[in-house]
């Protein structure tokens, strides 16, 4: 009895220091308290945290997740346990909350660095399922391979009854290693495997589409070198026909070896050498003839070699070819080939040199500067519209038949024409009167021949040649030689500058 009167008397005792010492922050323990910390830890934390119970609250929680997770007591509550045993009780509050501040920044400073290594700790995580998930499905591929190839192995029947190899399975089943148990994987780990998964099946089943697969009604040609010898000679034939020159070409080179097998210049073609490329290996079929023939390249030529010549093909070949010069395209060549020849005399005749060299007659002379006297003054540089004028066509690049001259756009057709008698002389007018040759507005398309005879009055604006003007000297067509002025007018031009006629006002 007097043992318990003592327990009381010293628990009331204790009760009544601890009211006096921490009388001002019991409500706050009582709180945490019912929170489910310990006094003790509730304590320690109202301290360490200024008598903040939320701040308090919060370091506990992240003391009991340390614990919890690490096995480590929380750093907070650490630092903050001894102040328990700080040398005078009636003091103590006053030195805890000097030291209490101190340890909030310590607590603010851990609580970040916590949240930093959870986030590293999350992420790394995440990668390292990511790489087991695609391993994993790499190796569910494999295996599923191997089950395939164990399962058509094991359809075959055993008819060796040998116990030795059911030995040796048993024996190798019993040294496979027991899988290890797959921990649980999160849903971006598992869709991430099967994303690999569906790749990898992807690769290995898919293969390359085709035009048969992707076209299936698109018919491609056969290849030209896998018809037969016959139906290459033909279409390489009918390519090259509106190409004299080649045509000509080709015809001489398999006429020499024909009449010749044996000699071997007849039967090397040097493709560097200026006529072949001038004339020949440029042109569409032409070379590609000579292949059927037989021909092989051979660093830059092309040999006949002696035991391959076929006087079959030969024939062939002769024959198409003189067969193709009985047509229209052939012949329309030869005559574009005639008139750039005679192009090419004019130009020579140019009043820019011609004037100077020899053999030019007094007469000839007189009728140049006459028609140059008809002509205006040339503006001076700046004004007026630049006229060119070329003889043929402009890929035949004919050496001097290029001229050029500065006109006003109240100047007119004549005025033109006397300038082009000035520097290539009378015949050329007079072709150009007589509808042989026709000079052409090169800006319009379809080309569209000028009526010199007509519209010799007119001014280079109102036919369409200012503020610049592009003409040319061409073979005429066989409408135009007749008289049809109407050539090309089912084709709609349009007029060109202001103040231009149409083109159904000119015709």
């Amino acid at each position: 009895m007097v043992f318990k009167r003592l327990i009381s008397a010293a628990t009331s005792a204790s009760n009544a220091v601890s009211s006096a010492i921490y009388g001002e922050n019991m409500e706050q323990i009582r709180q945490l308290e019912s929170m489910g910390f310990s006094a003790d830890r509730a304590r320690h934390a109202l301290n360490a945290t200024d008598n903040n119970v939320e701040r308090a609250a919060e370091l506990l929680l992240l003391g009991a997740a340390g614990e919890n997770d690490n096995g480590d007591v929380n750093v907070a509550i650490q630092v903050a346990a001894p102040l328990r045993l700080n040398g005078n009780r009636g003091n103590a509050n006053n030195n805890t909350r000097s030291e209490g501040q101190h340890v909030a920044a310590h607590n603010d400073e851990q609580i970040r660095r916590a949240i930093e290594e959870s986030l590293m700790v999350n992420q790394a995580e995440e990668n390292r399922q990511l790489c087991q998930a695609e391993v994993a499905s790499l190796n569910n591929n494999t295996d599923a391979v191997r089950r395939k190839n164990a399962s058509s192995a094991a359809e075959v029947v055993d008819l060796t009854n040998d116990d030795d190899g059911d030995d040796a399975n048993k024996q190798r089943a019993k040294q496979k290693k027991p899988k290890k148990k797959q921990q649980p994987r999160s849903a971006a780990a598992v869709n991430a495997g099967k994303a690999a998964a569906a790749r990898t099946n992807n690769n290995l089943t898919t293969s390359k589409a085709t035009l048969d697969h992707t076209h299936p009604n698109v018919k491609i040609p056969e290849k030209l070198q896998n018809k037969s010898k016959e139906e290459q000679i033909m279409r390489c034939v009918n390519r090259v026909k509106p190409h004299v020159m080649a045509v000509d070409t080709l015809l001489r080179v398999l006429t020499s070896v024909r009449s010749s097998p044996s000699t071997v210049k007849f039967r090397t073609i040097d493709r560097s050498n200026a006529n072949y490329v001038a004339h020949v290996r440029d042109k569409p079929g032409a070379e590609d003839l000579l292949l059927a023939m037989n021909y092989r390249r051979v660093q830059n030529e092309l040999r006949l070699e002696k035991h391959l010549v076929d006087d079959a093909l030969l024939y062939l070949g002769i024959s198409a070819l003189e067969q193709m010069r009985e047509s229209e395209e052939y012949k329309e060549g030869k005559k574009w080939r005639a008139f750039h020849a005679e192009m090419r005399r004019v130009a020579t005749q140019s009043g820019s040199h011609a004037m100077q060299q020899d053999g030019m007659t007094a007469n000839e002379t007189d009728v140049r500067l006459e028609f140059l006297s008809k002509c205006p003054k040339e503006p001076p540089e700046g004004r007026g519209a630049v006229m060119n004028v070329y003889l043929g066509e402009e890929n035949e690049k004919i050496e001097g038949g290029y001229a050029s001259r500065r006109f006003d756009g109240d100047d007119t057709l004549d005025d033109a024409m006397n300038w082009l008698g000035g520097c290539y002389g009378r015949e050329l007018l007079d072709k150009i009167k007589t509808r042989e040759w026709c000079l052409c507005d090169l800006n319009r398309y379809p080309k569209l021949p000028l009526d010199v005879e007509k519209h010799g009055n007119k001014t280079l604006q109102y036919l369409g040649l200012f503020p610049s003007g592009k003409m040319g000297v061409r073979l005429s067509e066989d409408s135009w030689k007749d008289g049809d002025d109407a050539v090309g007018l089912d084709v709609h031009g349009s007029a060109r500058g202001l103040g231009a006629a149409s083109r159904l006002m000119l015709h």
